[in-house]
């Protein structure tokens, strides 16, 4: 939105500029551009409000000019001006206000708006009562819509762990409001209830407030600790998207989202872990007691043996083994793509990667959701044994940075076994350039636009690969890492 233009203009009280002798009414033209599309045809509108201001014409401007606005003859009776020239000065603070506002919260105004809510600022018009919106009542109509959009492929369309934050923050929200003995609204959540929203509930996950058990509602686990920093930041910024949603659907609000002092700093927590090989053989070599473990042991050693993440393991069953054999080189291996960085690569698979994929029709098979897949590798490295420990540490909301020594069983996820293909070749003086070219960045590279990477590209660094993981096992045969 650009910043509005105003010029002034006199009420003619005669069609014959020569009988205009007596004093006229002020009135201001704004206009920026304001746009309204019908049938694909752009109209621009401005509009007129009174200065509630009066001046003779011979003041204002020329006779020649039919009395038009000029700054030299209104400002050369400057001392009989003077009242005018305050009452414009205020009138423009008004408009000035007001475009900030639309600034501050992102609003692009209609015509009428704009006008009726600088009528309300001149105060020369109550402004309508705004009805009073639930914040929980929306927010239980947006997940409703998140979820009947899944998977339809729509722009506005989430995943499903996306939409489990949505249904935690509605749950606090009902929380907050049992707890405070009120109804939040878009109207009444100003930035005071803001924080204060966020410092209920730490309290609560503390253990230090209590509310009431609804019937059949879930006990609330105790927390000592409250929010970690990566979790409650999460939760900010689907707080404030639901506000910007609800001032999209014309809902005004007294919170300023545009502040980004409303999302705290970003501080993820640390843990240094990596499966070495000596830990992968022997979970390639342990039989789990139940098909969910076994398919969590599939998942550790495919990722940790191609250096994939978790979403590019979510959608490699969907993909075709591809065979290379020319130039003296013959090695299996996965086209792989990735959503989230807009890149690919081929990946080289290892003897033992091939041998867990014969077990399953020589594709990857389909795994679990993060966080049944997470609940899983827990047990089994729990189950194989698998002894090893790292210094966590973990920012929080209000209990500062708590350090723990835990071992590899307790906190083992799936985004861990990159690190572990990266590593474990890095120590077998593997060079580090050709390991990381076949699997994906960490961002999404600046050259994306320009075609990434081209398929000849892609294949020289699956052989380079080869070449490279051939010439260490010649120092140093490894078990699993090795074609």
């Amino acid at each position: 939105m650009k910043k509005p233009k105003i010029k002034y203009y006199l009420k003619a009280k005669d069609k014959n500029p020569n009988n205009r002798t007596k004093e006229e009414l002020i009135q201001a033209r704004i206009h920026n551009n304001f746009i309204e599309e019908i049938d694909n045809t752009k109209k621009y509108y401005s509009f007129f409000v009174s200065l509630q201001a009066t001046i003779k014409p011979k003041n204002f401007g020329l006779l020649k000019d039919n009395f038009i606005f000029n700054e030299d003859i209104f400002n050369n009776f400057s001392k009989q001006n003077k009242g005018v020239k305050t009452a414009m000065q205020l009138f423009e603070k008004k408009v000035d206000e007001l475009f900030t506002y639309y600034q501050m919260n992102d609003i692009k105004p209609t015509t009428n708006q704009f006008k009726n809510d600088l009528l309300v600022k001149l105060d020369r018009k109550q402004r309508e009562t705004q009805k009073q919106i639930s914040l929980l009542n929306y927010i239980t109509t947006k997940v409703t819509e998140f979820e009947s959009l899944k998977g339809s492929g729509r722009k506005n369309a989430i995943d499903e762990n996306s939409i489990k934050v949505y249904r935690t923050l509605r749950t606090y929200i009902d929380k907050y409001e049992r707890i405070t003995s009120t109804k939040l609204t878009f109207q009444n959540f100003n930035e005071a209830t803001y924080w204060d929203f966020w410092d209920k509930l730490d309290q609560l996950l503390k253990g230090k407030i209590t509310i009431e058990q609804k019937e059949g509602e879930r006990k609330q686990n105790i927390k000592p600790n409250s929010f970690l920093m990566t979790s409650i930041r999460k939760y900010q910024k689907a707080l404030i998207r639901v506000f910007k949603l609800a001032i999209s659907d014309k809902i005004t609000t007294n919170l300023n989202i545009n502040d980004i002092n409303l999302i705290l700093d970003d501080k993820p927590a640390s843990k240094d872990i990596y499966i070495n090989e000596d830990n992968l053989l022997k979970l390639y070599n342990h039989k789990p007691t139940n098909k969910g473990l076994e398919l969590a042991k599939d998942y550790v050693l495919l990722a940790s043996l191609t250096g994939m993440r978790f979403e590019s393991m979510e959608i490699a069953h969907e993909t075709n083994i591809a065979y290379y054999s020319h130039d003296n080189y013959n090695f299996k291996y996965l086209h792989s793509y990735q959503n989230k960085t807009h890149t690919e690569c081929y990946i080289p698979l290892f003897e033992p990667v091939q041998k867990i994929l014969s077990k399953h029709n020589n594709r990857f098979p389909k795994f679990p959701v993060n966080q049944i897949l997470n609940r899983e590798l827990k047990e089994l490295f729990k189950e194989a044994n698998i002894i090893a420990t790292s210094i966590v540490e973990t920012h929080t909301y209000k209990s500062g940075v708590i350090k723990e020594t835990k071992n590899i069983s307790d906190l083992i996820s799936s985004h861990d076994c990159r690190k572990s293909f990266v590593t474990n070749l890095g120590l077998k003086n593997a060079s580090e350039n050709i390991v990381l070219s076949v699997t994906h960045p960490d961002k999404k590279p600046s050259n994306v636009m320009i075609n990434v990477y081209d398929k000849a590209s892609l294949m020289d660094k699956a052989k380079q690969f080869v070449d490279e993981v051939n010439k260490v096992n010649k120092q140093k045969q490894s078990q699993l890492y090795y074609f």
